[in-house]
């Protein structure tokens, strides 16, 4: 495996790339802040494509939470990294997505690790074949706004910590279509 492959993007507030790091010491402690992308894909009837992430994930193991996300290599757009995490976590390798909007979030999310991202939030519409990759997920599905809001005030912990922060934003809502008033703790 490539070196890059093990690296993130760190950046500034302003987005500004400043230095490379290895992926897990940028996410040791409080965390460094880094490129990354969220991705959200919804079904001809609005059902948001979820999974459920693998146990050797060092944030969110065992927890649902968008459609996939990841961190941006050194040199890579973006769009390159949604492309790649589609392919690599879902097997999905011809989804039309459009950036939505960019916003930074800082979440600990373990004893260990924290999220500190620059995240671009990409949407877009897939209708196909999923080839789940064990390493990365154990489960995905598509599900309605209502069941998920249900489940997730039900059952928070279930639910990894960026999902609740990025599924409360409007921007997010107005972005899939979904409604503005949901009860997403």
């Amino acid at each position: 495996m490539n070196h890059q492959h093990d690296q993130v993007q760190c950046v500034d507030e302003h987005n500004t790339p400043t230095n490379v790091m290895d992926k897990l010491e940028a996410h040791r402690g409080d965390g460094k802040r880094h490129r990354a992308v969220s991705v959200f894909l919804l079904n001809s009837t609005g059902e948001l494509l979820i999974q459920k992430r693998s146990a050797k994930k060092i944030v969110g193991a065992l927890q649902w939470a968008n459609t996939c996300c990841g961190n941006v290599w050194p040199g890579e757009t973006y769009e390159q990294c949604a492309q790649r995490r589609l392919r690599k976590e879902l097997g999905i390798t011809r989804a039309k997505i459009m950036p939505a909007y960019t916003f930074e979030y800082h979440l600990r999310c373990n004893d260990k690790y924290s999220e500190w991202e620059m995240d671009r939030i990409f949407v877009g519409r897939y209708r196909g074949k999923l080839t789940l990759d064990p390493e990365e997920v154990l489960d995905a599905l598509y599900i309605s706004q209502e069941k998920l809001e249900i489940n997730m005030r039900n059952n928070p912990e279930d639910f990894s910590p960026w999902f609740h922060l990025i599924l409360r934003d409007p921007r997010l809502r107005e972005a899939i279509g979904w409604r503005r008033d949901a009860k997403i703790q």
